[in-house]
């Protein structure tokens, strides 16, 4: 399945949010383009509702926000982005994060080429952001980029479950087995 990209102008943030309050299918808004983005099958939302759950669980004694599906992320160049799950700093925005620290988008056939490459060059211009999880949900695959202690990207592949993830900034880490077989 292709993605349905449209050429639209909002004369601003408010009327792209209007916009998306008022349709039946969600739009992420990139570079003046509308770009639909498709369903999710049981075993994204499974998956994505396991790390929700486990981030929650981990962080609950903290101050991070943690988001879900229909919460944007916004980058410096105005580009609204719908991540699967975001950790922020805490924000008062009602529709967007410019904050994240952690963000996570689980991986599908449509969506696979655009969240490792297009995605990932748009969220590294938030300069807040640590964290970026591409997550497999029908075989246990977790790509990992993360700021070193220079600020450069650096990634990482995890496969097994006792490879843990260290999340450092947010004092946290879990297993893939925390995440694949709960």
């Amino acid at each position: 399945m292709k993605q349905i990209i449209i050429p639209k102008t909002f004369s601003s943030d408010e009327e792209y949010f209007l916009f998306e309050e008022k349709s039946e299918v969600k739009h992420e808004f990139v570079n003046g383009n509308l770009i639909e983005m498709s369903g999710a099958n049981k075993y994204h939302n499974k998956i994505t509702l396991q790390i929700a759950l486990l981030l929650k669980n981990i962080l609950k004694q903290t101050n991070w926000e943690i988001f879900i599906d229909g919460y944007k992320v916004k980058n410096v160049d105005g580009n609204y982005f719908y991540p699967d799950l975001i950790i922020s700093h805490p924000d008062t925005e009602t529709y967007f994060t410019e904050r994240p620290i952690l963000i996570v988008e689980v991986l599908s056939e449509t969506t696979r080429k655009y969240d490792l490459t297009d995605k990932f060059i748009q969220y590294q211009k938030i300069n807040t952001l640590h964290y970026y999880l591409c997550v497999e949900p029908e075989q246990q695959v977790i790509i990992f980029y993360f700021k070193n202690n220079e600020g450069e990207w650096m990634t990482e592949t995890y496969t097994r479950d006792e490879d843990t993830l260290q999340l450092n900034e947010l004092g946290i880490s879990f297993t893939l087995q925390q995440i694949y077989k709960p």
